[in-house]
């Protein structure tokens, strides 16, 4: 048994039987069968119901789905990679359900990153649950930020396989490489994986630099090179994705212009700056770092009963104090009522009158959060330590990429860096929310803040050099949080611009808020100072020799946990899980739903305004929708929201008020010529009235008379309110030089049809006496979509800016619209050849390993 216990592979299943009972008891409900269904998980789910309900009923998969946006490529939103090896893996690693699973993945990823530096595994233990707790990490998963959590639990072990290639096991951390970066890839949030690059560059440029001193580049370019293969590959095994995402970009918001100019008279490349820099992390802000509720938490939060805001409402309302702050079972009894029926919930007391109310305490820069950036109060005071005690080649290099993500977060509010970025580092202005780049920092911080445990717990490191270090962290963290606690109106005024909102019975709410929130900053700061202190009489009672190490690591597991727990459940705890009976109860199927699907039409779109049209995925769970939400739409449709969509259905709204009888409304909704010709069959205007149906709507696809060439974006754009649609088409021959003008001859007996419908074909059938041009009201994307008439391909155009059209010969034939990408089809072989690497490439270590094994017992 004594063997047993000392074997070295037995701290790694403690740290794993560790980290399932911190994810177990944590997120129990999610064992109970409970989900979180946040918003993205609500869209997602919405948006993709389409491509699910075929890919269920079908052997291929559906790679366009009609539910938003008039049509869109499936590739952001339900496409697998069937050829790639990470398809299984990843379905192995999620054994866990929902949450759990993303949680286990942060400490895991987290750990092997610190093994990858040499860490006591029990050090490591304490520093993959202070990262894995990091309010951020479970602020996203209530949000159902699924892809992005996942993203960033394979930071770390990204790092570490870089690391551990630059350190004499270049092969070893090759491989992992390639494995970890392909797992991050396939998560499919690329922004993350592309901040991941600025930390690999940080340790890049600081190994060059050593290299150049040592004069050991030759071995540096070994490494890099042979690091560049596992790229490739990792690159490989996600091909599919990456090759049509990348292919479909180019359409996106995220791509270039198509010309048409902007009010200011400037073409739009990429994502504008504003839009780029919506969510800036505030400077002063950045205290949230060790200070959570620096700048009051979350945009809608809770006071207790000892507030001033409480003491008004009892004033006001009556209610007395409870003498105490609910319990947890108080709590949960509450939010069962409020979730089920809050008509039925009458507060007995001034303690459930308070946690009823959800009251905005933020007050920083942003437009709104869900709650702050908190990396830990014992984190932030080792890493001042560190910069002190660690060697150079440990510390320079994170603190360049701490500095690096701390920065890039301030955003609009450091418009310098900001600016550079856009405007000349490649990629970055594809991507918004730059607060996300503190997710740099939450892994350099907590990883130089290890290290520097592991310098203190060193015994090769002068006492001298500790106490020194001690004195430096403790004093600056200490200090400022001291200074806070005392005083923390430092913070600021703690008033909020939304605040001059609240009038008449709720108007003192505007002296109230901002005395709380104060008080709320030196709660706070009271309690990290309180943290900094207790990790601070650990490592110093370990450095003075009056314990002993294998008391000093369970303290500081026990600090790390007690210090990151607590504020983490202020964001994600058993009120933010739900029944999994959710993903069809949010669904229902309301009287004007049940009306619509009647129609035996398979192909029609519908407005809905009872939605925020163009921010809600909804209605896409029924229909084939004008609006939807996603953060990849076609560039060509967001321009024609903007300049003609959001206009005309204003126009509809706005006559329902003018409307005698709905006459009045088909006379508006005939004008709306852009959504007409989109085929927009039915309005919803209330969940339970019947819809109207829209007898404007042009259908699947129309005959034309005229065709008429322009030269400019904007020509293009300006037209399609100036002509008729119904009869006109109208194309940009600048880019699209192929077209050719054949002679039209009318013909009343043109029929044009659907005949059938799914997401990856369209079959019309077609009959004229003479050559005729059809509109077909598709969304135009000619990188996948081919058209044929009997069988033989034919080129088409992109018409009316958004939409399609081609020449059909006189006579009857059958037109076939396949979604059929190359990009597809090339990137699951590429796949493939790649997951065979991948398996003989672990094979190989493998293979390798038991070798020198046995070479080891031999000897």
């Amino acid at each position: 048994m004594k063997n047993w216990i000392s074997q070295p592979f037995v701290p790694h299943i403690v740290a794993v039987v560790v980290f399932f009972l911190l994810t177990f008891f944590y997120l129990t409900p999610a064992f109970q069968g409970n989900i979180i269904f946040g918003h993205d998980t609500l869209s997602y789910v919405a948006s993709a119901k389409e491509a699910h309900t075929y890919n269920e009923q079908n052997d291929d998969q559906a790679l366009w789905t009609n539910s938003m946006f008039g049509g869109m490529p499936t590739y952001q939103i339900s496409m697998t990679q069937p050829q790639s090896i990470l398809t299984y893996i990843d379905a192995v690693l999620r054994v866990l359900p929902g949450p759990s699973y993303r949680l286990f993945l942060y400490l895991v990823g987290f750990y092997v990153l610190l093994l990858a530096f040499r860490v006591n595994p029990w050090l490591s233990i304490g520093g993959a649950i202070a990262f894995a707790l990091g309010s951020y990490n479970l602020i996203i998963i209530v949000a159902g930020h699924n892809t992005k959590a996942v993203a960033i639990a394979y930071m770390a072990p990204i790092i570490g396989s870089v690391y551990l290639a630059f350190r004499e096991k270049r092969l070893l951390g090759t491989v992992l490489l390639t494995l970890f970066l392909g797992l991050s890839l396939f998560a499919n949030h690329i922004q993350i994986t592309y901040y991941t690059l600025f930390i690999v560059l940080c340790f890049g440029v600081s190994e060059f630099i050593f290299g150049v001193k040592e004069k050991k580049l030759v071995p540096f370019f070994t490494t890099v090179g042979i690091l560049l293969v596992g790229v490739v590959i990792a690159v490989g095994l996600n091909a599919t994705r990456l090759l049509t995402t990348a292919e479909y970009a180019a359409y996106t918001m995220r791509g270039a212009s198509n010309g048409l100019s902007l009010d200011n008279g400037q073409e739009q490349k990429g994502l504008s700056k504003d839009y780029i820099t919506q969510w800036s992390y505030g400077i002063d802000e950045t205290l949230t770092l060790f200070i959570p509720n620096m700048k009051g938490g979350s945009s809608v939060g809770k006071l207790t009963e000892d507030s001033q805001t409480a003491m008004k409402f009892a004033e006001l309302s009556g209610y007395k104090p409870l003498g105490r702050n609910l319990t947890k079972e108080e709590q949960s009894r509450i939010d069962s009522i409020l979730k089920r029926n809050p008509d039925n919930f009458t507060p007995k007391n001034l303690a459930e009158l308070m946690y009823m109310y959800e009251l905005p305490l933020y007050w920083g820069t942003q437009p709104f959060t869900s709650g702050p950036v908190y990396i830990g109060a014992i984190v932030i005071f080792l890493f001042f330590a560190g910069l002190y005690l660690l060697p150079a080649r440990d510390k320079w290099w994170m603190l360049a990429a701490t500095l690096l993500g701390i920065m890039l977060a301030w955003g609009k509010n450091f418009m310098p860096l900001t600016d550079f970025f856009i405007d000349y580092v490649p990629m970055y202005n594809k991507f918004r929310t730059v607060s996300m780049t503190l997710t740099i920092p939450a892994i350099t911080l907590t990883l130089m803040a290890i290290l520097t445990l592991k310098s203190f717990f060193n015994t090769n490191v002068s006492i001298d050099s500790k106490r020194k270090a001690l004195y430096i962290g403790g004093g600056i963290a200490g200090g400022i949080t001291f200074l806070f606690w005392l005083f923390p109106s430092l913070a600021g005024s703690g008033v909020s611009p939304q605040d001059v909102n609240y009038t008449g019975n709720f108007a003192f709410l505007q002296q109230t808020l901002p005395q709380d929130r104060l008080q709320l900053v030196s709660q706070d700061a009271f309690r990290s100072l309180l943290f900094i202190v207790l990790a601070a009489l650990v490592i110093w009672l370990s450095i003075e020799g009056k314990i002993k190490q294998y008391i000093a690591y369970p303290a500081i597991i026990i600090l790390f946990t007690i210090d990151m727990l607590p504020i983490a459940s202020r964001y994600l705890n058993n009120a933010s899980f739900v029944p999994d009976t959710i993903t069809t109860t949010s669904f229902p199927k309301r009287e004007v739903d049940k009306i619509i699907l009647q129609d035996k039409d398979p192909n029609y779109r519908v407005l809905d305004v009872t939605v925020d049209i163009f921010n809600s995925a909804v209605p896409s769970y029924y229909h084939k929708t004008i609006g939807g939400y996603h953060a990849a739409k076609m560039r060509r449709y967001q321009e024609m929201i903007e300049v003609h969509l959001a206009k005309q259905i204003q126009a509809i709204t706005a006559s329902f008020a003018t409307a005698k009888t709905e006459n009045d409304i088909q006379a508006t909704m005939q004008q709306q010529q852009v959504l007409n010709m989109l085929n927009m069959k039915y309005l919803i205007y209330h969940a339970d009235a019947p819809p109207i149906q829209n007898r404007y709507a042009f259908g699947n696809a129309w005959v034309v008379k005229n065709s008429m060439p322009v030269a400019s974006a904007n020509e293009e754009m300006l037209a399609l309110t100036t002509v008729d649609l119904a009869s006109t088409v109208v194309i940009d021959t600048t880019t699209q030089t192929f077209f050719s003008s054949v002679p039209l001859s009318s013909d009343s007996l043109a029929r044009v049809e659907l005949s059938l419908y799914s997401p990856n074909e369209l079959r019309y059938t077609f009959s004229s006496t003479s050559n005729q041009m059809v509109v077909f009201s598709e969304i135009f994307y000619d990188k996948g979509w081919n058209a044929y008439i009997d069988g033989e391909k034919t080129p088409y155009y992109r018409a009316n800016y958004i939409l399609r059209a081609m020449n059909v010969p006189l006579g009857t034939h059958e037109i076939v619209f396949r979604f059929e990408p190359k990009s597809y089809e090339i990137g699951n072989i590429l796949s493939l050849i790649s997951s065979i690497l991948l398996t003989f490439a672990f094979l190989g270590i493998i293979f390798a390993g038991s070798k020198k094994n046995k070479k080891n017992r031999q000897a």
